[in-house]
């Protein structure tokens, strides 16, 4: 019972995504929102929420120590801060894009095994980390889940770019951003580890989503400026100024501070291994919740083409990531023993 207690913010993270992930296609097709203008106003919200959060947490609500702290991290580890920063604005970026294109269960069953095996080389390259038959084992396994998720969605499709056998469309332009999204968020955790060895796992999350927004925020204005039309629907350019898109964007801004805030907590509390493999629950809680809410007729969403494959994808890739973190030593934000 005490484990499930702590193991509770965890829960809420991976339920937190797979909301997010959920909520990201309504907002394109109803209310007319390109996925720029979704991550950029959202994350750079949620960054500014959890650097607050974090300055008021800090040394018993004393907000100046706490500012003091968060600015730290800007200066004296601004490099890995940066790199960080950037590739998490691409894994966003495209996230949210591929979402827009293949739903929000095709995406996370791309893109959640593929992530933790990308992590798992970068880890054995760059850190140094060791790579035990183990996590052999599991990254085999979500491999086999990660090609079950492209087949799941095998359709006929000669209008999108594609690369295509017999007629039969087998990647599209959002798995392919599905993958980049994975090696984006794999790479940022790369710097971001080594983040965390010096700064608290929520200063480390809020400075970088804010970095990120502003990055994407960045790339929003030299979008429009270029690629008006694509960045803003004929149709839809009206409603961006009105109260219900702002407020839609503030009330989605909310999610990844959530995400990011529960996930922190979980990394303190349970260490990176546990809350790894909790957090990785998001894959079935996705499809899940998908399937629930086009049966109910509540929020219809494109699901992959065949579910019971999805099905097994999303299982097999959970095992593969379960497989990999069922090392103790995972390097994946290891938990601090130091006080924030």
């Amino acid at each position: 019972m005490l484990l499930i207690l702590r193991s509770l913010p965890v829960f809420i993270y991976a339920l937190t995504v797979s909301i997010e992930s959920i909520l990201i296609e309504p907002m394109t097709t109803t209310l007319g929102i390109s996925p720029p203008v979704i991550s950029a106003v959202s994350i750079t919200l949620a960054g500014i929420l959890l650097l607050l959060t974090s300055a008021i947490l800090y040394k018993r609500n004393n907000i100046t120590i706490g500012i003091s702290r968060g600015v730290l991290i800007f200066s004296k580890s601004k490099r890995n801060l940066f790199c960080a920063s950037v590739f998490l604005a691409i894994g966003i970026l495209t996230w949210y894009d591929s979402i827009s294109r293949v739903g929000a269960s095709k995406e996370v069953l791309l893109a959640g095994p593929l992530e933790v095996i990308v992590i798992v080389i970068l880890a054995y390259i760059f850190l140094r980390e060791k790579l035990d038959n183990t996590q052999a084992i599991g990254v085999v396994v979500a491999i086999i889940g990660f090609f079950l998720a492209i087949l799941s969605d095998i359709n006929f499709n000669n209008s999108e770019f594609s690369l295509s056998l017999s007629g039969y469309t087998i990647v599209t332009l959002g798995d392919i951003e599905a993958i980049i999204s994975a090696l984006g968020f794999a790479t940022a955790v790369l710097f971001m580890t080594k983040l965390v060895s010096i700064h608290s796992p929520l200063q480390v999350s809020g400075a970088s989503l804010l970095v990120s927004g502003l990055i994407l925020l960045g790339f929003l204005i030299l979008s429009v400026s270029i690629f008006p039309q694509q960045i803003f629907p004929f149709i839809r350019v009206s409603m961006l100024g009105s109260p219900v898109v702002i407020t839609a964007l503030f009330l989605f801004a909310w999610l990844p501070f959530v995400g990011a805030f529960s996930y922190s907590v979980g990394l303190r509390r349970l260490g990176a291994a546990l809350t790894g493999t909790i957090g990785s629950f998001s894959i079935i809680i996705t499809l899940a919740l998908q399937m629930v809410l086009n049966v109910s007729s509540i929020l219809y969403s494109n699901l992959p083409e065949n579910m019971l494959l999805a099905g097994i994808g999303s299982l097999v890739g959970f095992a593969g990531i379960f497989i990999i973190h069922m090392d103790p030593h995972t390097y994946v934000f290891r938990k601090r023993t130091s006080k924030d």
